[in-house]
């Protein structure tokens, strides 16, 4: 762990002297934020708490709760006989059609077609109503400050908003999903149009992912009162940044010109490797009085070029556990400090599993032995 340490604040110093210096951004956007995918970390931002209308970056949410309740996307969905599609972008639904769950995630995500968030909605919760209710559920369990939902589309309406911040860490949500990861970096979908004699092929509307180095998603959004927004994704060295601008002149440039700077002002350092042993921690009713607690996996943190910080970490232990417990039984965590108040964290596991210790395990294992020794 020393070593590991020595190493970190070793590359900082030796980023301070080959670095290029920091720039200042000059965005048009309303609010802009843009933040490390791994633990929200923020690295840049602009009022990012202005609530303002987003557009079709609301269908992210709609699409986080829709994953978060559907298990088998195969299901289908067919709209109710009283649907009336509210128009704008969309793929033309019309009462009674049937589509998976899986073609209008597509479709919603890659048109940003507001019939199928309408069409989600209502099979997911019974109504559209009901569902923004989910919405705003969703978003107080998020913890999010200045989101308030009235439609799962996005289309302007009273009390509607949300801010950059807030959309940030819906994307981070989502992000977690890989069904969402792959939908959003998907380029098209062919969804088959019944009675019809084309099939329905949706394009993603996000250019930024043919145009940026890295790119990974996520969704674009347009109104009159909302401007051009875009929550956007990249991964480059394995580091993953979410950007989020609003109301700006150039949602594309203004976000690679926000994952530029990311990019070329921060850096990811791992701190702590898979297996590394961070402590012991006492055992009861076991056949040895001590394990060892190991990371269950690699830890890095984000940090900004030239710091000569080196991240401070907590151990939450117990001071003992008691036998039998397994190598995948999670047992405490560990969490780095970049300085800034946010942590890297992962959990921590025994190093070897043990069996509970009693009378009849050690009878057996007497005669395992004394077996052994004849043979």
């Amino acid at each position: 762990m020393k070593k590991a340490l020595l190493a970190l604040a070793a590359a900082f110093i030796l980023l301070a002297c080959c670095a290029a210096s920091a720039y200042a951004l000059e965005l048009t956007a309303k609010s802009a934020i843009l933040v490390d995918a791994a633990n929200g970390k923020v690295l840049y931002s602009q009022n990012p708490d202005e609530q303002l209308p987003v557009a079709s970056t609301t269908k992210v949410l709609t699409a986080l709760i829709v994953l978060e309740n559907v298990s088998d996307l195969k299901q289908t969905v067919t709209l109710p006989d009283d649907f009336v599609n509210v128009g704008e972008s969309g793929i033309y639904l019309q009462a009674g059609e049937t589509h998976t769950y899986e073609d209008l995630l597509y479709a919603m995500l890659l048109r940003s077609a507001n019939d199928a968030a309408q069409a989600l909605a209502i099979s997911v919760a019974g109504s559209e109503e009901a569902f923004v209710d989910l919405m705003n559920q969703r978003s107080r369990e998020l913890g999010l400050q200045n989101s308030h939902w009235a439609n799962p589309h996005g289309l302007e309406a009273e009390g509607h908003y949300s801010c950059a911040r807030d959309l940030a860490v819906i994307a981070r949500e989502a992000l977690k999903n890989e069904v969402f990861n792959t939908i959003v970096s998907t380029y098209s979908w062919t969804i088959p149009w019944e009675n019809n004699e084309y099939d329905r092929v949706v394009y993603n509307h996000n250019q930024f992912l043919s145009s940026y180095e890295g790119a990974d998603g996520v969704k674009t959004g347009y109104t009159s009162q909302a401007g051009n927004c875009l929550i956007s994704s990249a991964t480059r060295n394995g580091m993953r940044l979410i950007g989020v601008v609003l109301n700006c002149a150039d949602h594309y440039s203004e976000s690679a010109e926000l994952l530029d700077y990311g990019f070329e002002n921060f850096s990811r350092f791992k701190v702590a490797d898979k297996g590394e042993v961070v402590g012991s921690v006492k055992v009861s009713k076991g056949r040895q009085g001590a394990v060892d607690a190991v990371v269950g996996e690699d830890i890095y943190v984000v940090m900004p070029n030239g710091s000569t910080y080196s991240p401070e970490y907590k151990l939450e232990l117990p001071a003992s556990i008691a036998a039998p417990f397994s190598t995948d039984q999670a047992i405490g965590k560990i969490a780095y400090d970049d300085g800034e108040g946010n942590f890297a964290e992962a959990d921590l596991f025994p190093a070897v599993a043990l069996d509970k210790y009693t009378f009849g395990s050690v009878w057996l294992s007497f005669w395992r032995h004394l077996w052994g020794v004849f043979l």
